[in-house]
């Protein structure tokens, strides 16, 4: 008996759902913080840091006039700060074909905005990684590019290749941890806002920006084990006795010298191999700026009959007044 399979039906329709799913939903937490400087007007940034002198006790003798020994240079302790700004750009292209006859599901807008919309977000992704990076500032040299001096170079004691951080405004050594994570304990924690506290000298709500490992360690320091073994082994949770749910996550860590507000990031140290998970910064916020010569934008470039196409690009550079009041957390392991 003749009947008509299934498997063997012509011109079957195929079953495409009309959405495209991307499950990568990074957070911008530095872009979304910082403050907005003055416009980028040279290639060259440049400001100037300033110390007071340590406090004297001494006492004067009456009656002793002030002699040309006794003035003071109240500009002595003065240097200047620079760095250079940087471009990033992301393209995207689509054929006449692809953006005026075909109908893509999930792309009702059309598959050349669609692209536009997704390379805006890929270059805000690649701004915040680029000031959250290792990468020390670069001059164009027509081969390398104008680069940015991301945080991690920013907060460092030893002096950077190019244009390097005056000595006396480098991030102190005790601001700057690198012990591996299993060895992090609250008290080397403290150490480090300690010293942030001792550069600024007052308490101060400070932003923390920090990987997943350094997170799940923070997060610990407000638990501890008991027992010997597997069995005997009893965690124990601050929390209050009356909630129904069991909370193990600490955003905000108030110490003896500074107010912490946490952020998890996924965009510390990218592209190298520096343990991204395990990178914290330690920052004032009021210590950064990020300064546009170009807020990102699209441009649209000249339709040569191959279909439309686009560039989104910004110019920026990141400037860290003075280093001297951050701290970081920099385990490789």
């Amino acid at each position: 008996m003749a009947m008509t399979l299934e498997r063997s039906q012509v011109g079957k329709r195929e079953w495409l759902s009309d959405y495209i799913t991307v499950t990568d939903a990074k957070e911008k937490p530095l872009l979304a913080m910082i403050k907005k400087g003055e416009r980028v007007v040279n290639t060259l940034h440049r400001w100037q840091v300033d110390a007071y002198e340590s406090p004297a006790t001494g006492g004067i003798v009456d009656g002793a006039d002030i002699s040309d020994s006794d003035y003071e240079n109240a500009a002595a302790n003065r240097k200047e700060v620079s760095v250079y700004c940087q471009k990033s750009r992301r393209s995207a292209k689509v054929s006449e074909m692809a953006e005026d006859i075909s109908r893509v599901a999930g792309a009702s807008e059309g598959e050349f905005s669609r692209s536009i919309r997704k390379k805006l977000e890929e270059l805000g992704r690649d701004i915040e990684a680029t000031l959250c990076s290792d990468n020390d500032t670069v001059a164009d040299d027509g081969s390398d590019a104008y680069k940015t001096r991301g945080l991690g170079q920013w907060i460092q004691n030893g002096a950077q290749a190019l244009l390097p951080v005056d000595s006396a405004f480098r991030t102190p050594t005790a601001s700057v941890n690198a012990t591996a994570m299993a060895s992090l304990t609250e008290a080397l924690f403290k150490d480090v806002l300690k010293s942030v506290f001792e550069q600024r000298g007052r308490a101060q709500d400070l932003t923390l920006l920090c990987g997943t490992d350094l997170k799940k360690t923070i997060t610990g320091f407000t638990q501890f084990a008991s027992g010997t073994n597997q069995y005997a082994s009893i965690k124990t949770y601050n929390q209050q006795a009356k909630e129904r749910s069991i909370i193990s996550n600490i955003t905000v860590y108030e110490g003896d010298f500074n107010r912490v507000t946490i952020h998890p990031s996924l965009l510390l140290a990218s592209g190298t191999s520096n343990a991204p998970t395990r990178r914290g910064y330690v920052l004032d916020m009021s210590m950064l700026e990020l300064n546009w010569n170009k807020h990102p934008q699209v441009s649209r470039l000249p339709d040569l009959d191959g279909g439309p196409r686009a560039v989104v690009k910004a110019i920026y550079a990141l400037t860290c007044k003075n280093p001297l009041g951050l701290g970081k957390f920099a385990a490789t392991s």
